[in-house]
């Protein structure tokens, strides 16, 4: 899934199930920057930022979570075990079978563990925490039928032998971003020749997503928003799917869904710190080895309080609940 799925439709469904507006934002706000808590850069006080590895904070240190990795990194197996598989491609129920074989690891849609970890989202009550596991959740119906490593599962075409040196066959990589955008058709190979709508399967996402999060907190029934969200899905393209979802909102709600910026709640949490007159500072890691120049960075005052703080505490949480979930495969 893609922004328009990830922040706008998750805002309208927190709205149409009884989460107040501040809630649904937060809500929204960390199912997309699941996606957008990579790498970097980000903008902080005017200038560009990586993503921070530690931060000096009350005498010792503070590491936060990456979420995403958009980086030649991914070819690491420690990316995609701790950052790809728990945030976007939950493992299912191992039903699938590709030439004869079943792969514990190969994502399903609304699968046992991904309802699983979006209830113990549920059950604290934590928007930032909710907001994650519904990114995992959405991901079970784009992600299905792929895994978060690198192997000839996830082989889509015939022809990608050729290609392997290419396109490290991690994820969907091999189908592009297809799987992700609502709109788009597309035909995965590994069964067949028969045309995948990826409409079909975000409706039902919506769905399921409305169901689950109404059982915790009521709001209106799917009967009422059944239809506007068909008339969302079936829009042609990505902004006409936005502006159809804010003209619901708007005409449920009377407010505007509130603009999605990256960069906000790191700003609001970070400082840059000029040193020696320059920001960039040549980092050394724990092996003596150079890093990368990175911007400098440093905690705000009511660090712990900012959005960005409880978002990473609340991804280590989902990190260890899908690591539970998965033990024993």
């Amino acid at each position: 899934m893609e922004k328009d799925f990830h922040y706008h439709i998750i805002y309208s469904l927190a709205r149409c199930t009884g989460f107040e507006r501040e809630e649904a934002w937060i809500i929204a706000y960390s199912s997309q920057f699941v996606d957008d808590n990579n790498e970097g850069p980000f903008l902080v006080d005017g200038g560009e930022v990586l993503f921070p590895k530690k931060l000096v904070l009350e005498g010792g240190t503070y590491h936060p979570i990456m979420t995403q990795s958009l980086s030649p990194k991914s070819l690491d197996f420690y990316v995609q075990k701790y950052v790809y598989m728990p945030f976007h491609f939950i493992p299912g129920d191992a039903r699938v079978t590709i030439k004869g074989k079943r792969n514990p690891y190969s994502v399903e849609p609304n699968s046992t563990r991904a309802r699983r970890l979006l209830k113990a989202a549920l059950k604290t009550g934590d928007p930032y925490a909710i907001g994650i596991a519904l990114h995992t959740y959405a991901d079970t119906w784009s992600h299905q039928n792929f895994t978060a490593f690198r192997e000839d599962w996830n082989s889509v075409y015939p022809w990608y032998n050729v290609f392997k040196s290419y396109v490290p066959n991690i994820g969907h990589a091999e189908a592009g971003h297809a799987p992700d955008i609502i709109s788009a058709r597309w035909i995965d190979y590994r069964f067949g020749d028969q045309e995948i709508d990826n409409r079909a399967r975000a409706m039902e996402a919506i769905k399921a997503i409305f169901e689950m999060l109404s059982e915790y907190r009521g709001g209106m029934s799917w009967d009422s928003a059944e239809r506007s969200y068909w008339e969302i899905v079936k829009a042609r393209g990505y902004d006409e799917r936005i502006k159809v979802n804010a003209l619901f909102v708007k005409e449920k709600f009377g407010e505007e869904v509130p603009y999605y910026d990256k960069n906000l709640w790191i700003r609001d949490a970070l400082t840059c710190i000029s040193w020696d007159g320059n920001w960039v500072e040549d980092l050394v890691d724990e092996k003596g080895e150079d890093e990368d120049p990175l911007v400098r960075v440093s905690p705000r005052a009511g660090f712990k309080r900012s959005h960005w703080y409880l978002f990473h505490q609340a991804a280590k949480a989902h990190l260890a609940r899908v690591m539970d979930l998965v033990k024993g495969i």
